[in-house]
């Protein structure tokens, strides 16, 4: 371990040029194909076992030289439905899709804390399972739902992560017991009413009508039914309905989101915008129908999984490890891992001289030095757990 510096100094040009090749290449989710081919010929450079989850997925094992506790380490490697404008030199071949959340970066992290891991395993007591996880952006039915269920990963004892953060600088991190990410959950809503002229509303019923009266019944159930001090959000996204200005049309469409930092909260989401809905359908003689879509849960990060996280952190990024960094309504499937594994998931600066840049933008971009603190925080961290 005195030399895991040099070691690093050593992959550092093989993590960068991992992360350029995935970025690349982008591919959108459960359509990673040649992504996860070409993790599976990396590993088999290394002669890591693995095996493939659902086509896509790719789950790597490392044994130490004695028996002991298991570890997981995930990383996401699906891209999104972007179009890059970042104007490197290596950017996105593929039209229309873009590494703009830092996947490439987690893929290539994750195969440089391979390499050091696998060159340390006689010194580890148990096993480390490198999790090659697909489609993290598919909210309605992500990678984590399918891989958090194979055996090698219920059967772990802890499980770590980390998310390289644009609006982090270069050289910080934070990790936080408790919520850092809350639930993200989808919704559909259907309204069927009779269609009928602009000058006799009374002879039809309007969906329009019926939608504008439950948007502003929704928000009744974050202001008058939540404690102020637990943050909540329903937010309607889309409302699509009519094409004439004097016919009222029969049926109206939304679409939104809701979003928690506690899953008791995020749990009581369908049947409290249900009760709702009954009530606007009451009142406006319209039929409501409610598709309610689990996404993921909120990223809550375990006492002593965080503790351990927390002191390793604090050796890598000394004076850059933040303490108080807040909460982030964003969403994260690592979430589903963490209901049945103790576990943590840390915040990885990356932004660099180009200055911050949100998550998702079509400029989006990273400062690839950070590459090497990630993997010196994943192998710090297995080493410690496994001793």
């Amino acid at each position: 371990m005195e030399n895991l510096k040099k070691k690093l100094d050593n992959i550092e040009d093989y993590m960068i040029k991992m992360r350029r090749y995935f970025h690349q290449n982008p591919e959108l989710s459960w359509k990673e194909v040649d992504t996860s081919k070409k993790i599976r010929e990396e590993l088999d450079d290394m002669k890591i076992e693995y095996k493939i989850i659902k086509e896509t997925g790719v789950i790597g094992h490392i044994k130490g030289k004695l028996t002991g506790k298991r570890l997981g380490i995930r990383a996401d490697i699906d891209a999104l439905p972007v179009s890059e404008k970042t104007g490197l030199p290596f950017c996105s071949k593929n039209d229309g899709v873009m590494h703009a959340c830092g996947h490439d970066a987690h893929i290539a992290i994750l195969l440089g804390t391979a390499k050091l891991l696998n060159e340390l395993k006689d010194e580890l007591c148990g096993e480390v399972f490198l999790i090659f996880q697909p489609a993290e952006e598919y909210i309605q039915d992500s990678g984590a739902k399918y891989l958090s269920q194979v055996d090698e990963v219920k059967n772990l004892d802890r499980i770590i992560g980390l998310h390289i953060w644009g609006d982090i600088e270069l050289g910080k991190a934070s990790l936080n017991e408790g919520p850092i990410m809350a639930s993200a959950d989808t919704f559909d809503i259907y309204i069927n009413g009779k269609s009928g002229h602009g000058a006799t509303p009374h002879l039809s019923v309007d969906p329009i009508i019926a939608g504008v009266q439950l948007i502003n019944s929704l928000q009744t159930i974050i202001t008058r039914e939540n404690n102020p001090l637990e943050p909540q959000v329903i937010s309607v996204t889309a409302f699509n309905s009519g094409n004439s200005k004097n016919v009222i049309p029969k049926t109206a469409h939304l679409e939104g989101t809701t979003r928690a930092f506690n899953n008791s909260l995020r749990n009581r989401y369908k049947e409290e915008m249900q009760r709702v809905i009954d009530g606007v359908e009451k009142i406006t003689r319209a039929k409501i129908e409610l598709d309610y879509h689990d996404g993921t849960p909120a990223t809550v990060n375990e006492k002593e999984a965080t503790i351990l996280g927390r002191k390793v952190a604090k050796e890598v990024f000394k004076d850059g490890f933040l303490e108080d960094y807040p909460m982030l309504m964003g969403g994260e499937d690592f979430a589903k891992y963490l209901l049945e594994i103790p576990g943590c998931f840390l915040l990885l600066g990356g932004a660099g001289e180009k200055g911050k840049v949100s998550q998702h933008s079509e400029k989006f971009d990273i400062d690839e030095s950070a590459l090497k603190l990630g993997a010196e925080y994943f192998v710090k961290y297995a080493t410690e757990f496994l001793k």
